[in-house]
């Protein structure tokens, strides 16, 4: 497991756009990403139910449904 964790921090640090889904971002060292993926530039976009620590700093968060939201988001 950490192999995988140690990898998603790396692919942060190259990310243009960081999309955090259906999670809480309450729990390290993953949620750490973000704040990673910020420092390097990327865009970060929050796409959960309920209110996550870093909304304050995402440049786009959002409260509706995955399945319903994620398609549109996904599109060129």
């Amino acid at each position: 497991m950490p192999e995988v964790i140690e990898r998603a921090m790396r692919v942060a640090l190259e990310a243009a756009v960081f999309i955090a889904i259906g999670t809480s971002l309450q729990v390290y060292p993953i949620a750490g990403a973000v704040e990673l993926a910020k420092e390097a530039g990327a865009r970060i976009v929050i796409l959960n139910a309920e209110p996550t620590p870093f909304d304050e700093t995402a440049d786009a968060v959002f409260r509706e449904p995955i399945g319903a939201t994620l398609p549109q988001l996904l599109q060129p």
